[in-house]
């Protein structure tokens, strides 16, 4: 399902705040909808486009995921799933909803965004990856005007706009809306780096999904193993060690690593 771009006929200003594992609870005072608690719980899932199903599981064997005939992935909660497609490159993102009927409507009613989707929760059993890879942490998604698009999202969302902060391995200035034990990470490049790469090469969008993984160094060695180059490293601004994939290498996406060593 791809929510459309609704003019918004609502008028309503929803205003919430998250609490824990994603909770979003009215502000003091908020009355009628605006008072119904919902739950946007996590990202469910990402779809990534693949010219060819076959050679998009062989290209993230070479990564180091446990992935299916039917190009499944599944995580700790979450899973990846590719897809054939005109255009190689991550395509849409799912975010899991307690009441899907009621969050559809009101996300289409501010406007929507074409490639978030609201899927009811679809927890999986986690496969066993190579590569450590325990669940999504982050999907970023590449913009031209972070503070505007912050603002868009928070719309759309019903939540408040973070606070932004600096991304030192993508290069970016960046909105960070948690969901949960996941995150959709806005990012407006601020230097040379993988998001001033896929802005060029893609526009503004979803071009890169952030794995936690047991070992850095296991799904560096599986990588190694299997004929890629080494991943690129950096530090987070959280000050841990991160390792990307290029996205030459992941049918057009950018496939990062976070974890111990």
């Amino acid at each position: 399902m791809i929510i459309p771009k609704n003019v918004d006929t609502t008028g309503i200003d929803v205003s919430y705040h998250w609490s824990e594992r994603g909770l979003k609870l009215p502000f003091q005072g908020a009355t009628g909808l605006e008072a119904r608690a919902t739950i946007l719980t996590r990202i469910d899932h990402v779809t990534i486009g693949v010219a060819d199903l076959k050679t998009g599981i062989a290209a993230y064997t070479r990564i180091g995921f446990d992935i299916d005939s039917n190009g499944t992935a599944s995580n700790d909660g979450d899973h990846l799933q590719l897809a054939p497609a005109p255009r190689e490159g991550l395509q849409a993102i799912a975010l899991a909803s307690d009441d899907l009927a009621a969050d559809s409507a009101a996300v289409r009613a501010r406007h929507g965004i074409a490639y978030l989707t609201l899927v009811a929760p679809n927890v999986q059993p986690a496969s066993r990856h190579p590569n450590g890879v325990q669940r999504i942490e982050r999907v970023y998604i590449a913009v031209k005007d972070v503070a505007a698009a912050a603002a868009h999202y928070a719309r759309v969302l019903g939540v408040p706009a973070p606070k932004m902060e600096r991304g030192t391995v993508i290069h970016a200035d960046m909105a960070i809306f948690q969901l949960g034990a996941t995150a959709l990470g806005l990012a407006q490049p601020n230097g040379p780096g993988v998001c001033a790469d896929a802005l060029a090469r893609r526009g503004p969008g979803p071009f890169q999904i952030l794995y936690r993984t047991r070992s850095m160094d296991a799904a560096a060695k599986w990588i190694a193993d299997h004929g890629l180059p080494a991943p690129a490293r950096g530090i987070r601004n959280t000050g841990e060690q991160a390792m990307l994939v290029m996205p030459e290498h992941a049918c057009g996406v950018v496939i990062g690593f976070v974890g111990p060593g």
